[in-house]
């Protein structure tokens, strides 16, 4: 049974709760307290250790949900439902927060740029970058959808492609989603991009094999390694931000700048259905998909324009 109650959340979160709980239990031991079932008082004085020792309210919060998960697993009263603690980690969000740090945008017309630079390459690492950032920014992808990409979860039709995200931030319940993309007329077209690398690098299309996998050079030529393991996170980070910064040299680059631009290109677009986007990006409020959209320059001007002054 333990073993079922622990995949209610996903290994990531579990990992994180456990290790939040276990410095909770460290402290606990160090004072004399007790951590299961802890009390209240004993969840707020730790709070108040973490704010004293200048902790952001994002340990604060991880601290408090750590907590209430193992209690909640061992069917103990929750401390954290408190008012006493719901008020500190409210002071947490208000004194320990640290301000967002978002990426900048990059415009269709600099990929296409981009796409342009590389239009003659043969080399399966130039072209494999120039895919996962097509890719995630026709898709709205995550970094985490990207790399978990399987060669048999991309299925080429007459004018579009079909990508299955089988693992997804917003799919707590692994039920799949499918990311339409159309096929385009242009250099920096997804649809051919994909069909190029996968020529270049010898993928099948009906295989298990990672989509976009670690490279090797020899001699001179750059080959994707036999072994079935996906590009790691720090390693796609570097090779995303140094191909968009041949376009964008001044910008704040990142992963998550794909997603947020295509989002906003899309979004800025006349005509485009807001229930259509998204669903394109597989958001559940628009609270969310409002988080990665950054309104055009005539859009916010148009707001004081309607008042006809």
């Amino acid at each position: 049974m333990s073993s079922y109650l622990l995949q209610s959340r996903a290994d990531s979160t579990v990992t994180k709760y456990k290790n939040s709980y276990n410095q909770f239990q460290r402290y606990c031991q160090e004072n004399d307290f007790i951590s299961m079932p802890a009390e209240s008082i004993c969840v707020a004085m730790y709070l108040t250790h973490l704010l004293d020792t200048g902790k952001s309210d994002n340990v604060v919060t991880a601290a408090l949900y750590g907590i209430k998960w193992r209690h909640n697993l061992n069917d103990c009263n929750d401390p954290t439902e408190s008012k006493l603690v719901k008020t500190l980690h409210d002071t947490a969000k208000r004194i320990a927060s640290k301000p967002v740090n978002k990426k900048d945008i990059v415009s269709s017309e600099m990929l296409q740029t981009l796409c342009k630079i590389f239009a003659e390459s043969s080399d399966v690492v130039d072209v494999r970058d120039l895919g996962m950032i097509m890719l995630g920014y026709s898709g709205f992808l995550r970094f985490n959808e990207i790399s978990n990409l399987h060669c048999n979860d991309i299925e080429f039709k007459t004018d579009h492609l079909v990508l299955k995200i089988r693992k997804s931030k917003t799919d707590i319940y692994r039920q799949g989603k499918e990311v339409l993309i159309s096929k385009g007329s242009s250099v920096a077209c997804p649809y051919s991009l994909l069909k190029r690398y996968m020529l270049i690098s010898g993928l099948e299309n009906n295989t298990e094999d990672f989509l976009f996998k670690p490279a090797f050079r020899s001699k001179g030529k750059a080959s994707l390694i036999k072994k079935n393991k996906k590009l790691s996170y720090t390693r796609a980070k570097e090779c995303i931000v140094k191909k968009l910064r041949v376009v964008a040299p001044d910008l704040k680059l990142g992963t998550h700048t794909l997603r947020a631009s295509g989002a906003t290109a899309a979004a800025n677009t006349p005509g485009v259905n807001d229930r259509c986007l998204k669903r394109h990006g597989r958001w559940k409020t628009d609270q969310a998909k409002d988080g990665y959209v950054d309104d055009s320059l005539e859009k916010r001007l148009f707001i004081t324009k309607s008042l006809n002054l």
